[in-house]
């Protein structure tokens, strides 16, 4: 009887990166349980960092689902900036400096953020 409940208790050691499952989403973020393991976020709460936007809202538009202070914008654009842009000019090919500016929707929104991708800007100014 004790072999049989060692036996037992060996079998039952799996590894923790096992245990998920990709069938389940506990919080009905849009992320099954594996996808919340690879990303850090809590399996159980569906707003992993609290800042109003489900941890599956905030991996579609490619915000961290950890950072409070990065949320998904409100007029959907996608946080596209890589992290490894570094200015190097105003010509034709440049990198040019991180500009920021308010969009239709009134977010504060990063120009790095559409990295990647066409996109015409049309600014203006008034004095």
């Amino acid at each position: 009887m004790i072999l049989f409940t060692l036996a037992l208790s060996l079998a039952c050691d799996v590894p923790e990166d096992a245990a998920c499952n990709a069938d389940q989403d506990q919080d009905q973020d849009g992320l099954n349980d594996c996808d919340e393991a690879d990303l850090g976020t809590d399996p159980t709460a569906a707003d992993s960092d609290e800042d109003g936007y489900t941890d599956g809202e905030e991996e579609d538009c490619l915000s961290d689902p950890l950072n409070a202070e990065e949320a998904c914008y409100d007029c959907g654009w996608k946080r596209a900036d890589p992290g490894t842009l570094v200015s190097n000019g105003a010509e034709l090919g440049d990198v040019v400096a991180n500009a920021q500016m308010v969009d239709i929707c009134e977010d504060m929104v990063d120009l790095w953020d559409f990295h990647g991708e066409y996109h015409i800007l049309y600014r203006t100014a008034a004095w």
